[in-house]
């Protein structure tokens, strides 16, 4: 069987930066081995498989490694393609592990709407002694990710990533977090070296967290973040009553044509 396949840079408007997804449409899930192979053959943090059912789709995430709960610019990337490459308009609704999702457009941006996860402390978060450059002045855990907070967004820069020590923190994600200045209110970086993922350029999942702790933390319902990876990326937050919409820019880098020749 013969499948095109799109790549698309997420939360920016210029290539080479912010995140890339592969977006593959299919007329029913391939399975999860095969789907498993497709994603690690593409090495990006996340491939979408999406598959129409009547006015709305059905939406899984893989990374190179494993399937993922919830992936917010590869979910963005599907929204842009079905928008720019095949000349459909929002909203779009899609049915995930994580519940329903919908992307609208807003400005030339779109903007995903997320369940608002529950932010919980962390029981023990004295794991982190010899990980980072300084202490963390909190931390908290959301969904099966956790996350730390410092109080300087130097400790976000300057932070060397080492996989061994990180991996032994969690078997999902890890983020770090701060506050920012120069126009963004927070400044984040996330690792994930145990689902495939040693540094996410810029993860829509982790601000859904992020948004839900900041607004609290702040009393501020509207937020700009910037992920301080290599490739960076700007998302914009509004922190709701139980969702939260989290909005970038995309782009498409490649359209490509794929062949299976086995089923598995």
């Amino acid at each position: 069987m013969t499948y095109i396949l799109y790549q698309v840079d997420a939360f920016t408007d210029r290539l080479f930066e912010g995140n890339p997804a592969g977006v593959m449409f299919t007329d029913s899930f391939l399975s999860a081995k095969t789907m498993q192979k497709i994603a690690d053959e593409n090495s990006l943090s996340e491939t979408a498989f999406v598959v129409k059912r009547g006015n709305t789709f059905d939406l899984r995430w893989f990374s190179p490694k494993v399937e993922i709960d919830f992936c917010g610019h590869a979910t963005i990337a599907t929204a842009h393609v079905l928008h720019e490459e095949y000349g459909l308009e929002p909203p779009f609704i899609f049915n995930a592990k994580v519940g329903e999702l919908s992307v609208t457009i807003r400005k030339g941006l779109y903007v995903l709407n997320a369940p608002l996860p529950e932010i919980k402390p962390l029981v023990k978060p004295e794991i982190v002694e010899g990980v980072f450059n300084s202490v963390p002045i909190d931390s908290f855990k959301a969904g099966k990710d956790i996350y730390f907070v410092f109080d300087t967004f130097k400790e976000i820069l300057n932070y060397k990533l080492n996989i061994t020590k990180i991996s032994k923190l969690s078997k999902n994600g890890v983020g770090i977090t701060a506050r920012y200045s120069g126009g963004f209110d927070i400044i984040s970086r996330f690792f994930a070296p145990n689902e495939g993922i040693a540094e996410d350029p810029v993860t829509g999942s982790a601000h859904a967290a992020l948004g839900s702790y900041w607004s609290r933390t702040i009393e501020k319902n509207k937020l700009k973040a910037y992920q301080a990876s290599e490739r960076g990326g700007v998302i914009w937050l509004e922190v709701l009553n139980n969702s939260i919409n989290i909005i970038g820019n995309a782009i498409t880098y490649m359209k490509a044509e794929i062949r299976i020749t086995h089923k598995d």
